[in-house]
């Protein structure tokens, strides 16, 4: 960043042209991220234009449940990150830090929300059990809270003799921590949903048919297989766009103010999938005749049946109603089970 001291009092620069007060290889850096940016917020809208006739859809038949307002928060808090962190980079601000402060409550809105999205769904995968909550839960505490660091850790100011802002680059650690707790927190509910949905697979006990079920969905009952590969969707996207964004950080050949520049990438694709992923599972299950949709949508109302002695292949083979409120899946929409 270039300060006052490098600019001569005498310079005849552009005004109305920041980049004129920077040196020339952090101006184009800085126009990258702005691109980067721009191109973020763009698609994030667009996303959300297109999915709107999905939500009214789930709205008008599920309505307001806590699960649909969560859906909506992660929606809003990343639009409104998204959308500051745009003006930042191309308005004239009067004050940074102070748009800085509103864009991290809007982050944290944001990532809290799509987060608890997946805890709500691992916990009611395993049928609100006492340790996959403490444990998810706390990671979906860790997840909200390392995301501070950004906050606290990142300086803005102005560029000299403009109302742009800048900012300093971070240590390496502050925009890290938050990719890698998030990581191991996907990582987690990935494997912890995709171990149950495998186990409760109609195939042969055998680690063949099993490895084949969790890469086909052979043997999983709809909602079942519509969990498991939604799931591998979301994952592998994020997990993808995570690492890269981690070895852009860590890499010596990036210029420091460039290293970050996936963090808004990785915020508005993670939120964007895990909406996604929700409105598919929602809207697939809202749409199919042959599935009783009263007793789907209590899968993310809420599981008040609780078997914690009974295995869960016993669950699938002897206990077909509490099968049907534990995983949402009841093919018979005549029989609401016992």
């Amino acid at each position: 960043m270039a300060n006052n001291s490098t600019i001569p009092l005498d310079a005849i620069l552009n005004p109305h042209t920041p980049l004129a007060f920077l040196t020339p290889d952090v101006a184009d850096q800085f126009q990258i991220i702005c691109y980067v940016n721009v191109a973020t917020f763009a698609a994030f809208t667009w996303d959300w234009l297109m999915a709107i006739p999905e939500e009214y859809n789930i709205i008008r038949k599920a309505g307001f449940s806590w699960p649909n307002i969560i859906y909506f928060l992660s929606r809003f808090g990343t639009f409104g990150f998204c959308l500051l962190a745009m003006i930042y980079r191309i308005a004239p601000i009067d004050d940074c830090n102070a748009l800085k402060y509103v864009g991290g409550m809007f982050l944290e809105i944001g990532v809290a929300a799509t987060s608890l999205l997946f805890f709500i769904r691992v916990r009611a995968v395993y049928n609100h059990s006492r340790t996959i909550t403490a444990l998810f839960g706390s990671l979906w505490l860790a997840v909200a809270g390392t995301h501070t660091l950004l906050l606290l850790e990142v300086t803005r100011d102005h560029i000299p003799y403009t109302r742009r802002c800048i900012e300093s680059p971070a240590p390496n650690y502050t925009t890290t921590v938050p990719f890698i707790v998030t990581a191991v927190n996907d990582t987690l509910v990935f494997l912890a949903i995709s171990y149950r949905m495998v186990c409760s697979a109609m195939v042969s006990n055998t680690w063949s048919a099993r490895a084949k079920s969790f890469f086909t969905g052979d043997g999983l009952l709809y909602l079942s297989k519509a969990l498991l590969q939604n799931g591998q969707v979301y994952y592998f996207v994020t997990i993808g766009v995570t690492i890269t964004a981690t070895a852009l950080i860590f890499s010596l050949g990036i210029p420091g103010v460039l290293k970050p520049v996936l963090g808004l990438v990785y915020m508005a694709l993670s939120s964007a999938m895990a909406c996604c992923v929700y409105r598919a599972f929602l809207l697939g299950v809202l749409k199919d005749p042959q599935l009783n949709t009263a007793t789907i949508l209590s899968f993310y109302h809420a599981a008040d049946i609780r078997d914690d002695n009974t295995s869960v292949h016993d669950t699938l083979s002897d206990h077909p109603s509490k099968l049907a409120m534990n995983v949402g899946v009841q093919t018979n929409p005549g029989s609401e089970g016992e």
